[in-house]
């Protein structure tokens, strides 16, 4: 079942395209990262799933039921995190989650309290009295606790330190497995490798990739050339990812012409999410 559907979505500011017939689904339970370059339309593929953009064209549905129709449709079905949102009231952050946790229909103030103190964040302090870090970790949490079926996360990671990135992308996959489904975008694409089950690339305003992340390995393959003159570089699709230890470069190269060449030197080392992201990012070696 597809918890999100976008079909020739489009999106335009003073009539020049950010997004251009747009097309991608995803599924429930799901764990998703949506990769792309600064500028390529992250964030603005979440706030109109989230109802806080317009579509020029196209379609989205969420849960089967169009956000054109009403944004708000679904708001203790989906969460949305994103270092811009602030709770900038005089209260305390434990009495504001009080109050704002009776907008919604399922918030855990229980599961809350305890997740907080696991991280070692007090809750008796006005909103401004915390770290970037800590105020991340508190909207994290708060978002989690009205019990959504989606969760929609725009680039939190960066401002997290390595403990408590893991503890919330691990949160987040078992949230998946439990049925929930997550999209994130973020710049940290190492640190998604071993959580995301998707991944979903946009470049030059349209979907340029998407596919399951174990896929990826049997899509591509990495490769190593002691010479610049190898006659696979003039092949379509190979791609320069970068120098190794030895002197020899590497380059992802799709699986599918591999058996067409010889005399390269086989990279044993897996392909990984952030190789994928390079060399979706990179033009070919021509």
């Amino acid at each position: 079942m597809n918890i999100i559907q976008v079909s020739n979505l489009s999106k335009c500011y003073s009539d020049s395209y950010v997004l251009e017939d747009i097309n991608f689904s995803v599924k429930q339970g799901s764990f998703t990262a949506l990769l792309g370059k600064n500028g390529s339309g992250k964030s603005t593929i979440l706030n109109i799933l989230m109802g806080q953009e317009n579509i020029d064209k196209g379609e989205c549905l969420i849960f089967g039921q169009s956000i054109i129709k009403d944004p708000y449709l679904f708001k203790n079905d989906i969460g949305h995190v994103s270092e811009k949102i602030n709770f900038n009231y005089p209260l305390a952050v434990d009495d504001f989650l009080n109050r704002f946790g009776k907008f919604f229909e399922n918030f855990d103030f229980e599961w809350l309290h305890k997740c907080a103190k696991e991280l070692d964040i007090p809750l008796n302090k006005s909103f401004e009295g915390y770290s970037r870090g800590q105020k991340m970790q508190i909207v994290l949490l708060s978002a989690m606790a009205h019990k959504p079926k989606l969760l929609l996360i725009d680039e939190v990671t960066s401002v997290l330190d390595a403990t408590s990135r893991n503890y919330f992308m691990t949160l987040l996959k078992n949230f998946s497995n439990e049925g929930g489904t997550v999209v994130i975008t973020t710049n940290i694409v190492s640190e998604v490798q071993s959580y995301c089950s998707d991944v979903i690339f946009l470049d030059d305003k349209k979907v340029k990739f998407q596919n399951e992340i174990q896929g990826i390995p049997s899509d591509f393959r990495k490769i190593r050339l002691k010479s610049p003159d190898h006659p696979i570089l003039l092949a379509s699709g190979v791609r320069w990812i970068g120098v190794n230890s030895d002197g020899t470069q590497s380059y992802i190269v799709p699986e599918s012409i591999l058996s067409n060449f010889e005399n390269y030197l086989e990279d044993k080392r897996a392909v990984t999410l952030e190789d994928l992201y390079i060399y979706h990012s990179q033009k070919d070696v021509l």
